[in-house]
C-alpha cells in the first residue's frame, strides 16, 4: 500500500475484514473447513495490508487522523479496526495461530478505549440536539467494538467467565439501547432521504446480534448464579427476537431505496456492512440454539451461514468487477456510510 493510498484510507476500511472473518467463523461451525480456511486467508491478507496502511497514515498524517477522530461522520468508522481485529482473533484462537491471535486484542482494546473517549468528548461537544441531527447506523459500530472485545477475551482465555467480560457485555447492551434511542430520535425528527438510508443501517441488526453472541458465550462459560443466568437467557432471547424483527424493515428499506426511488444498485464499499450483520446473525443464532438446546435455532443459524456466504460472494464480486473496470483514483474523503 503506497503513501497516497494510505493517506486516503477511510476510517471504516476494516469492514471487509469484519465481514470475511465472521462468515469464516460461520462456515467453520457448519463443517465447511475448506471454505472457512479460504475466507480466513482472505481476511488475514486484508488485515495485514490495511494494518500497514493504517500505521503509515497515523505516523505520516497525524493531523488528518486527529481531524477524523473529531468528526462524528468519520469517528465511528475506526471501530471497524477494533471489531476486525477481535473477530479475526476469535477465528484464529482454536488453531495453531493462537499466539498470533492473542496479539490482536492487545492492539484493539486500547484503541477501543481511545475511541470511546473520543465518542464521549464528541457527545459533550455536540450536545443532545447535535447528536440527534448527526446520528445514523454507523454509530452502532461502537457497540460492535465493545462486544467483539468481550468475544475475543472469552475465546483466548476460556474458562469461567470473569467479571470484566460480564461488565463489558452489559455496557455494550446499554450502549446499544442508548445509540438506538438517538438514531430513532433522528429518524423521527428529521426523517431520512432514500440516498441516506444506506447499507450501514444494517449495523443496527449486527450490533444486536453480536451482543447476543457475546452473551451466549458468557452463559456457556458459566457466568453468574443459576438465577442470574436465567435473567441473562431472557435478555438473549429478547435480543434474538429484536434482531429477527429488524430483518423485514431492513429488507423493505432496500426495496424502498432502490426500486421505488431508483437509487442505483451498484457496488459501494458500504455493502460490506450488510455482509457482517448477516454473518453475525447466523453465528449468534447458532450459538443461542446450542446454549438453549433449541435445535431449530441451530438449523436456522446453519442455513443463515450459507445465505451470508452468498451475500459475501455477491459483494466480493461487485468489488472485483469495480476494480477491474475502473482504475482506483485518489478521491476526496467521504463519509463512512459511503466508504465502508
Amino acid at each position: 500500500m503506497n503513501g497516497v493510498t494510505a493517506r486516503n484510507l477511510p476510517p471504516s476500511a476494516f469492514a471487509p475484514v469484519m465481514a470475511t472473518g465472521i462468515v469464516s467463523q460461520g462456515l467453520a461451525a457448519v463443517g465447511a473447513p475448506l471454505l472457512s480456511d479460504a475466507l480466513l486467508a482472505v481476511a488475514v491478507v486484508l488485515y495485514g495490508g490495511l494494518l500497514a496502511g493504517l500505521v503509515w497514515r497515523v505516523a505520516r498524517y497525524p493531523r488528518e487522523v486527529a481531524a477524523d477522530l473529531r468528526d462524528p461522520a468519520r469517528l465511528f468508522g475506526f471501530f471497524t479496526f477494533v471489531a476486525g481485529s477481535d473477530v479475526l482473533a476469535v477465528r484464529l484462537a482454536p488453531g495453531p495461530a493462537r499466539a498470533a491471535a492473542a496479539t490482536l486484542p492487545v492492539l484493539a482494546v486500547p484503541v477501543a478505549v481511545l475511541l470511546l473517549g473520543c465518542v464521549a468528548s464528541t457527545a459533550h461537544r455536540l450536545g443532545a440536539g447535535g447528536m440527534v441531527r448527526r446520528a445514523d447506523g454507523v454509530w452502532f459500530l461502537c457497540v460492535v467494538g465493545i462486544q467483539s472485545a468481550v468475544l475475543a477475551v472469552a475465546a483466548l482465555a476460556p474458562g469461567r467467565a470473569r467479571s470484566a467480560e460480564a461488565l463489558g457485555w452489559v455496557a455494550g447492551v446499554l450502549l446499544y439501547a442508548a445509540v438506538a434511542t438517538v438514531v430513532a430520535g433522528r429518524l423521527a425528527r428529521f426523517g431520512v432521504r432514500p440516498r441516506e438510508l444506506s447499507p450501514p443501517y444494517w449495523i443496527t441488526m449486527g450490533a444486536c446480534a453480536i451482543s447476543l453472541l457475546a452473551g451466549a458465550r458468557l452463559v456457556h462459560q458459566g457466568l453468574g448464579t443459576p438465577q442470574l443466568q436465567a435473567v441473562i437467557r431472557v435478555v438473549l432471547l429478547t435480543l434474538w427476537g429484536w434482531a429477527t424483527c429488524l430483518l423485514p424493515p431492513l429488507l423493505a428499506a432496500g426495496i424502498w431505496r432502490h426500486l421505488l426511488h431508483r437509487v442505483p444498485l451498484r457496488y459501494e464499499p458500504a455493502w460490506w456492512t450488510i455482509v457482517f450483520p448477516t454473518g453475525m446473525y447466523a453465528v449468534s443464532t447458532t450459538a443461542l440454539g446450542e446454549t438453549e438446546g433449541i435445535h431449530r435455532l441451530v438449523l436456522l443459524g446453519h442455513l443463515a451461514v450459507w445465505v451470508a456466504l452468498g451475500v459475501w460472494s455477491l459483494v466480493a464480486a461487485g468489488l472485483v468487477r469495480t476494480r477491474w473496470h475502473r482504475p482506483p483514483t485518489a478521491n476526496s474523503r467521504q463519509k463512512p456510510s459511503q466508504e465502508m
